[in-house]
């Protein structure tokens, strides 16, 4: 896909660096898990969506923030990240208190496995533990982090956790391992550099894609298990040739935006298209 004019564009920038983009994409997740499980929208879950948009924002930017004043990085994000730093300063402060307010809504069980997940997001990047060493296994433990918090609590919160539903929890942790893995991909060097082995950097981009392409197909099995009527099916199968085709397409040469809009937009696209084919 082009990016030309997104990389240009002060909106996109701010939406993309400020990671309030990101955020949206973990909103639309929530929304896509109460349409699918025919959530009510009433207070409790009104006010999840906008803890999990918040939560998302605060945490991608407090690890970026980390990142920044622990690093040398003359990236055109870090450059803006330092130009508008007393702004973020204050979202994130505002962010904080927001998402304080809003555990009310939960229940303490949510409550601890979200806050179980914001320790394991806390240790994927700080020091000792810095899990993000673990090439291997940081696509999943990203994943596993996303499904808890988009899917797993709505569902509990709900009373909705069965076998059937843990289907789709499978599902989706596979899609979005998926689109982790090909992160690796535009982070391939960076993580060489740094001496962290991923699959893209030691078996190679294309392995990676070959790998991205079976999890894919098992996500489509799961989904298949989760809900198999024949419209749904269509869709979900529609979706997957999406995927497959920025599979394809994915190489460590891309723009970083074209993994930022395009890649983390399958996010948005997966509830798009499951809108109008359920």
């Amino acid at each position: 896909m082009k990016t030309d004019f997104l990389i240009s564009s002060p909106i996109f920038k701010t939406l993309v660096y400020a990671n309030v983009y990101i955020s949206f994409c973990a909103f639309a997740q929530v929304i896509l898990t109460y349409y699918l499980f025919h959530v009510p929208f009433n207070y409790e879950n009104n006010s999840y969506l906008i803890f999990i948009f918040l939560s998302t924002f605060l945490q991608y930017n407090v690890q970026r923030g980390y990142i920044l004043n622990n690093q040398e990085n003359q990236t055109d994000r870090s450059q803006w990240l330092l130009k508008h730093k007393k702004t973020m300063i204050y979202a994130i402060v505002l962010s904080l208190v927001a998402v304080l307010f809003l555990c009310n809504s939960l229940s303490w069980t949510s409550i601890i496995i979200m806050i179980s997940a914001e320790v394991v997001s806390n240790l994927y990047y700080l020091p000792p533990v810095n899990l993000r060493q673990h090439g291997y296994i940081k696509a999943f433990l990203v994943s596993a982090i996303w499904i808890i918090s988009c899917t797993l609590v709505p569902l509990i919160e709900n009373n909705l956790l069965t076998l059937q539903s843990s289907w789709y929890l499978v599902s989706q942790f596979l899609f979005i391992s998926v689109l982790c893995l090909l992160f690796d991909v535009k982070d391939i060097r960076k993580d060489y550099m740094i001496g962290i082995n991923t699959y893209a950097n030691k078996f190679g981009v294309n392995f990676t894609k070959y790998l991205c392409i079976v999890l894919q197909t098992f996500a489509l099995v799961g989904y298949y298990f989760f809900y198999h009527q024949g419209i749904a099916i269509i869709g979900y199968l529609l979706f997957t040739f999406l995927v497959l085709a920025f599979i394809m397409q994915t190489t460590e040469k891309k723009h970083a935006f074209y993994y930022y809009v395009w890649i983390d937009g399958l996010l948005i696209a997966q509830s798009i298209v499951f809108f109008f084919f359920l």
